[in-house]
């Protein structure tokens, strides 16, 4: 198999950018990343590991044939990531060997399910202990330390050896200000904000026909607007369906969510 374009470090340091992540509303199984997935709420752990590798620029799904389809589960179920890692030749069994970028899978007491694996993680350290990092441990992403007794086993993905070339930094064009957001109010601002919408994958609410993009900003687009705010972990005024600088900001930056 060819050299994955990551590295372990760029998907550690991603991962660790999430450290505090929990869900909205509390124990919904919806965050920026389940909303990233596109398969709806549910255990996320997996799901958190795929969105890690996505935003360095390595699609895990794809490479490892792991996608959801009508009727079959994918990678957000944690026996399918294994059963997907051993047909790339990639699976190794137990916690002999285990090193930073290793993604672990564990069977953990009192975890979700009875299946042989129910939760997953990103090897960030190995000594006497295992310290990885994790989406979904007690409903949020953390940094846990583990013994090797929980550990089933472990995929080791054909990281890149060399340096990674830069990815382009999207470039959010300039806040139109809050007054281009009123209900029934047109402007070019609100196309631009709808275009962000549909790529992200927040075009949900729509009068029917679909999500079209503005010019003008309706109760479909605030509500559209309130669901990514929800999904960064927002609540309250910050969720409020009207874009400010940060929306505006992080929507340009979000990365495009592909719906296997």
């Amino acid at each position: 198999m060819s050299a994955w374009p990551v590295t372990a470090d760029a998907v550690i340091r991603r991962a660790l950018r999430d450290v505090g992540l929990g869900e909205y509303p509390p124990r919904s199984n919806r965050n920026k990343i389940t909303a990233w997935y596109g398969i709806g709420p549910g255990a996320w752990c997996a799901m958190a590991v795929a969105y890690w590798f996505a935003e360095e620029g390595c699609e895990i799904r794809d490479r490892l044939g792991a996608r959801e389809t009508a009727g079959r589960a994918g990678w957000a179920y944690t026996p399918v990531g294994v059963q997907a890692a051993k047909r790339a030749g990639l699976w190794h069994k137990g916690a002999e060997g285990l090193k930073r970028g290793d993604v672990v899978f564990y069977k953990l007491p009192g975890a979700e399910g009875s299946d042989y694996v129910n939760h997953v993680g990103i090897v960030t350290s190995v000594t006497s202990v295992i310290r990885s990092i994790e989406g979904n441990t007690a409903n949020i992403v953390a940094e846990r330390v583990r013994g090797r007794a929980p550990v089933v086993g472990y995929m080791r993905p054909p990281y890149s050896t060399g340096t990674p070339k830069p990815k382009p930094v999207p470039v959010a064009p300039p806040f139109p200000g809050a007054g281009a957001f009123r209900i029934g109010k047109s402007s070019p601002a609100v196309t631009l904000l709808d275009r962000q919408l549909v790529r992200t994958g927040f075009a949900m609410y729509h009068d029917g026909d679909g999500y079209q993009p503005g010019p003008v900003f309706t109760k479909h687009t605030r509500a559209n607007v309130r669901s990514f705010q929800r999904a960064q972990g927002w609540t309250g005024a910050d969720a409020d369906g009207v874009p400010g600088p940060e929306t505006w900001e992080r929507i340009h930056k979000s990365p495009t969510r592909t719906v296997g």
